[in-house]
């Protein structure tokens, strides 16, 4: 009998501790939580950077309202320095703002690709024959010119897409892959919000400039974290220089092409200490000079992502990567 009372009062006291945080987290207060609205934290908050232990794995975790984390003079609108390493910022400026990407889309549109390689749905030797003229709806495009009747393999369209950052390579891909560019579109958007990506919205697999075509720094850092898993494309990124083949009129085209990335064509001096991986730039009149990258640190072979965007102009780009470096220790 004394062994039920007991049992009693402990039912009797988690009962009553349990109606005490109910009333503690409501504040005490009679009004009902509207499940339809939005928790609604404020941006004056200065909130710190945590990772709370089990909530990521594998990414670092940036809070919503961040802005900056970082002491220095920055000359553009978003960037990010991530440590891969150690799962660390070093520094974040607008990490969450909505940007435009310019040609860093096409890290997306090569991952969409590589995901039909992997699914054994085409190959990299696959020869696209170009069935229709690929036009665009502005002057002075970068492309390879492809034309009617004109065969590349998927291999070469990869190289001419990530080193050179033809557009028309983008097109030729994502009718391949797909059958349409349309629906091509949507494989993206959906490896996109498989991979966390979720305040991005693709409309094109080049990054030709679209109001609704943005995504985030840190949607980027995401995208880009895929990218760099797959060896082929971080083999392609590797180049500063490749011979591309092609075939018209079936006579064989050979066009040596240079990496649009002015640390690998040496039009920029590579920062001492570090070399570079994975990488892809964009420039559109929108979205300004961007570029996002992962650097290896040769002393300690620690891995860093770094994002650039909106930059005023290729010089300020690449000075401000050098300066973003100059913040690891």
């Amino acid at each position: 009998m004394r062994c039920l009372n007991k049992s009693y009062k402990k039912v009797f006291v988690f009962i009553i501790t349990v109606i005490c945080n109910i009333f503690l987290l409501s504040g005490c207060s009679s009004t009902a939580y509207n499940t339809q609205s939005p928790l609604h934290i404020s941006s004056k908050v200065n909130l710190p950077i945590v990772r709370p232990s089990g909530l990521a794995n594998e990414n670092v975790v940036i809070p919503y309202d961040a802005y900056v984390y970082d002491d220095t003079d920055f000359e553009y609108e978003a960037g990010l320095l991530i440590n891969q390493t150690k799962n660390s910022v070093v520094c974040a400026v607008n990490p969450h703002k909505r940007i435009y990407p310019a040609s860093m889309t096409k890290i997306l549109t090569a991952i969409v690709v590589m995901d039909a390689v992997n699914s054994g749905q085409i190959s990299l030797s696959d020869t696209v024959v170009i069935q229709k003229k690929i036009e665009f709806n502005e002057d002075n495009v970068t492309s390879l010119n492809l034309q009617p009747g004109d065969y590349i393999t998927i291999n070469e369209l990869l190289h001419g897409l990530l080193i050179a950052s033809y557009n028309d390579c983008a097109i030729a891909l994502a009718r391949y892959v797909a059958g349409s560019v349309g629906d091509f579109v949507d494989l993206m958007n959906a490896k996109a919000a498989q991979l966390g990506a979720t305040n991005s919205h693709f409309v094109n697999p080049h990054g030709l400039h679209d109001n609704n075509h943005y995504t985030t720094p840190y949607d980027l850092y995401l995208l880009f974290k895929e990218f760099l898993k797959n060896d082929t494309l971080v083999q392609i990124d590797s180049n500063g220089t490749y011979t591309l083949t092609m075939y018209r009129d079936s006579e064989k085209v050979e066009l040596s092409i240079t990496s649009t990335n002015g640390f690998l064509s040496n039009a920029v001096s590579m920062p001492t200490g570090y070399h570079i991986t994975g990488w892809k730039t964009g420039t559109t009149e929108k979205a300004g000079s961007c570029i996002i990258l992962e650097f290896v640190k040769d002393e300690t072979e620690e891995e860093y992502i770094c994002l650039v965007s909106n930059a005023l102009d290729h010089e300020t780009l690449y000075k401000n990567v050098e300066d973003m470096l100059r913040e690891i220790y």
